[in-house]
């Protein structure tokens, strides 16, 4: 094992099951200007994922681009890969909601509260600052689907939070394309950007993902990549795009 495990809690709003927030750290000593830090959101389902990959891809750094980094996943106690507290935590609040008939005709657990999950971020950043040394340059965080459109949401909102982006299959189709909208008057950024998509119509990811993507590589960005593959679904996207994905962003860095 490379790593060892320091796991936090943080309180969660709405009750049911906190946050738990584990800190997988190099056993190996920090580089002179610190390790790099990848921040995982749904880490009960992706978090032992990254942590492997990353452990594998940072064998041979000088191929792969990928250095052995800090892994913190951002998951909730709770044994389910994705609990329902996630909606509250990835989806903006908005005046105006119009949404889908919810895909199990139940109705939709409890959103709206990405502003609350923003400074749980913050909080995570500077608790993990408090344990290692990081590298300010490489603070990379990860979000797939309802995590994607989060993500999107930070871009929009709190864009220097982190130095790189790895949006995976966003669900941008939530409220009407309410993240989107805002996101496409986005005019400067100074972060390096990976988009990855399954080629599906339903709720439009694909082309959402597309508009993202063709607004984001108009602006002076270092770097941004778009990813996707006309074999893989919404949830194969994310194993057969993390390496990809990693040795992009890590080749890469802001301006």
């Amino acid at each position: 094992m490379r790593y060892t495990h320091v796991v936090k809690t943080i309180c969660h709003p709405l009750g049911g099951a906190d946050y738990r927030i584990t800190i997988s750290i190099p056993k190996e000593p920090a580089p002179k200007e610190g390790h790099p830090v990848f921040y995982v959101l749904d880490g009960n389902a992706y978090g032992n994922l990254f942590e492997n990959i990353v452990a594998l891809q940072s064998g041979r750094t000088e191929k792969t681009d990928v250095p052995l980094a800090v892994i913190v996943s951002v998951g909730y106690e709770d044994e389910e890969d994705f609990p329902a507290l996630r909606m509250y935590d990835f989806t903006p609040p908005s005046d105006v909601i119009n949404l889908p008939e919810h895909p199990s005709v139940e109705p939709w657990p409890a959103f709206g509260g990405a502003e609350h999950f923003l400074e749980v971020i913050t909080e995570v950043k500077e608790m993990v600052r408090q344990i290692v040394d990081v590298d300010d340059a490489r603070q990379l965080i990860f979000g797939h689907s309802l995590g994607g459109l989060f993500l999107v949401h930070t871009l929009v909102r709190e864009p220097q939070l982190f130095s790189h982006y790895y949006i995976c299959s966003p669900s941008l189709w939530w409220n009407e394309e309410q993240v989107l909208q805002e996101a496409l008057q986005i005019t400067q950024l100074n972060c390096v950007i990976f988009i990855a998509v399954e080629q599906e119509l339903k709720y439009q990811m694909y082309n959402n993902a597309q508009s993202l993507y063709c607004r984001l590589s108009s602006l002076p960005l270092q770097a941004v990549q778009f990813y996707s593959s006309p074999v893989e679904n919404h949830m194969s996207i994310v194993p057969t795009s993390i390496s990809q994905a990693l040795r992009f962003l890590m080749a890469s860095k802001p301006l």
